[in-house]
């Protein structure tokens, strides 16, 4: 956004503003002191300059500026129903298709935590779908001897029906966005590839004792979070809220509060399903240059300071970055 010019008042300054949306340019107005015409594009100024030099025609400009407003707000109103109505239906709705994986990953977990429940807390059958057995003398002693399955199979261990009802509930969430958007052979790659560097992450960490999807939930956060906020040609959607509410879960866990968490796989799977979506994100960076944002005499330039600005300069800007690196601390504060 850069400033135009200085109208002597709000109606020449609405005029002006009317003028430069017929002609397809988008500005506003801004009190400051006067009424500055701020132009939201920088690639417009040289033409929004030629229109405000040139003869003001005002003979029906209001009318076609309001019908070009009326065209823009119903079609954002259509874009935004049809995010509302993918979302809905991949939220679980009554006949909604899961995808196979998605499928494969819920009702695996349900079987695996009904055999929990309905046996002794260290039945031996549990056993087998850790990643080693807890009596193994070297390590990963059991993967080495064939049973390669185990570097998967301690997703489907849940401790509880909370955790289980939990992880669920974020795959049911975010595995069908991934399934429709980019296929069951990609969802498969990143829960493998989650599951297996978390698991990993996390056994030489602490050993052989856990288990759980939130590696894999993780993953698919990342990977639909970058893909939904940098790769506009697929209709992934995660609001702001659930973005709060993972990262803060996943932080409050990193403390130690709720007792002996796999933090690691959760970092680690954050880590993957942010790799995943890390190519939308450089495109976007090239897309935007450096940081156009932020151009000397930009309305950011000159309005933003403080946190503000190291908000919209560094902060959102940048915030995957952020992510790896709050993924980074965790995962070094576990091998301290």
């Amino acid at each position: 956004m850069r400033k135009l010019l200085e109208a002597p008042d709000a109606s020449e300054a609405k005029q002006l503003v009317d003028r430069l949306l017929v002609q397809g340019i988008e500005a506003c107005v801004r009190p400051e002191g006067g009424c500055a015409v701020w132009v939201v594009d920088e690639d417009d100024v040289e033409s929004a300059r030629r229109v405000a030099a040139s003869d003001p025609d005002a003979s029906d400009v209001a009318k076609r500026a309001a019908a070009i407003r009326r065209d823009n707000r119903r079609a954002n109103e259509h874009h935004a129903q049809r995010f509302v109505d993918v979302n809905t239906r991949w939220r679980g709705v009554p006949g909604v298709n899961l995808g196979p994986v998605t499928l494969f990953l819920i009702v695996g977990s349900l079987i695996v935590g009904l055999l929990e429940l309905l046996g002794e807390p260290d039945v031996e059958r549990m056993w087998v779908l850790t990643i080693d057995h807890w009596s193994s003398t070297a390590p990963l002693q059991r993967v080495f001897e064939g049973e390669v399955w185990r570097l998967l199979t301690p997703m489907f261990l849940h401790f509880g029906l909370f955790h289980l009802a939990f992880n669920m509930a974020w795959v049911w969430r975010l595995g069908p966005q991934i399934e429709a958007g980019h296929g069951s052979v990609f969802m498969v790659a990143l829960v493998v590839i989650s599951e297996i560097a978390g698991n990993l992450g996390q056994y030489y960490a602490a050993g052989p004792s856990f288990g759980g999807m939130s590696g894999v939930v993780y993953a698919l956060f990342g990977f639909v979070w970058m893909s939904a906020r940098y790769n506009r040609r697929y209709r992934y959607h995660i609001d702001d809220s659930t973005v709060v509410l993972a990262m803060g879960w996943f932080v409050l866990c990193a403390t130690g509060m709720f007792g002996p968490i796999a933090n690691i796989g959760h970092a680690g799977g954050l880590v993957v399903g942010l790799c995943f979506g890390m190519p939308a994100f450089v495109r976007h960076r090239r897309a935007k240059g450096e940081n156009p944002d932020f151009a000397e005499g930009s309305w950011a330039d000159v309005q933003l300071r403080g946190f503000r600005r190291f908000r919209h300069r560094w902060l959102t800007p940048y915030m995957p970055l952020w992510f790896l690196v709050l993924a980074a601390v965790v995962i070094a504060a576990e091998h301290v």
